[in-house]
């Protein structure tokens, strides 16, 4: 077989996610902005791809995801590699953790630091590489962070689920700091028409905007990446 056909085999579109809520999170994202997904937990049956579908995968944990990566940049049918994760505490850490590993899977043009509107690498004969760190490339934070940013401009809710998050903290606070923005957004969705929806069905409801500007950006980076048009 020539090296064209060879080449042109090679279709499969995946996104590898940390967990279960990115996923849903980026399921119902994309598909509200009409982008064909193919969801499949770690575990899950294997399906077949279809070519220009994006097939999304929940490593179950940064730690899997960041082991497993070198390996997966070496999938025979691997055309384009999605990598989507949380800056956490450390933007410049998680992403120095990243360029290392495709360093050493011979990448070669890797910038020293993340794009802020979304990384994307390609070399000859490589899969395509993009990463996205949430919440904005910029910012230490996580995926709650970013949904926050689709919580509509002015939102009266969203400004008393903060203060009352303030007399929770002063009074019997019970979760670490750093997962504040957590119990903010989730306190914010318990008071939506259909309280308590998940982060990825509270998009498809519209509580949260998936055309809000950080919205716009993510999926401009996925179809960048993934060569799909609008």
């Amino acid at each position: 077989m020539n090296e064209a056909l060879i080449k042109e085999d090679k279709f499969r579109n995946l996104l590898l996610v940390e967990g279960h809520d990115d996923l849903h999170v980026c399921i119902h994202l994309l598909k509200s902005h009409h982008i064909k997904v193919l969801e499949k937990d770690k575990v899950g049956k294997k399906k077949t791809v279809a070519k220009g579908e994006i097939e999304i995968v929940s490593k179950e944990g940064i730690e899997n995801l960041l082991g497993d990566l070198a390996g997966q940049l070496d999938g025979s049918d691997l055309s384009c590699l999605g990598i989507l994760v949380d800056a956490d505490d450390n933007l410049a850490d998680r992403w120095q953790s990243l360029r290392n590993i495709l360093v050493g899977s011979g990448y070669r043009s890797i910038p020293i630091t993340p794009d802020p509107n979304g990384t994307i690498i390609k070399e000859n004969d490589k899969p395509a590489v993009g990463i996205w760190i949430m919440p904005d490339n910029q910012l230490p934070g996580m995926l709650e962070h970013f949904c926050s940013f689709l919580v509509p401009t002015n939102d009266t809710l969203w400004t008393m689920a903060e203060n009352s998050l303030r007399q929770v903290i002063q009074q019997d606070c019970r979760f670490i700091e750093q997962h504040t923005i957590k119990a903010h957004l989730h306190t914010w969705l318990a008071w939506q028409e259909e309280p308590g929806k998940p982060i990825g069905q509270a998009i498809t409801k519209r509580f949260l905007d998936p055309k809000a500007p950080h919205a716009q950006q993510f999926i401009k980076w996925i179809r960048l990446l993934f060569e799909i048009e609008a």
